[in-house]
């Protein structure tokens, strides 16, 4: 049988607060109890891990800047010739 973890080693293997690891725990991390005690058994954060790894690369969002082309583009400069007033005669 091997070692139980405690919350807090559990939660410095998986780079983690204890609090999160409450959390995950409510979230169907497997524990056990010693009495009043929560353990952790390290194969058990090792299956949730594995079940929670990601096997394809998110898909990541094009910035606005870098979705022209056309290269950049001087807005003021094509915006100031409608906007500025007509001189006065």
């Amino acid at each position: 049988m091997q070692p139980l973890l405690t919350p807090s080693e559990a939660a410095m293997l998986l780079s983690v607060s204890e609090k999160t690891l409450g959390r995950l725990r409510q979230a169907g991390l497997k524990f056990v109890l010693v009495g009043r005690s929560i353990r952790y058994r390290a194969d058990d954060l090792e299956t949730y891990v594995e079940s929670r790894t990601c096997h394809t690369a998110p898909k990541t969002r094009a910035s606005g800047t870098m979705t022209s082309r056309s290269g950049v583009v001087d807005f003021m400069a094509l915006a100031g010739p409608r906007i500025s007033r007509k001189p006065r005669p």
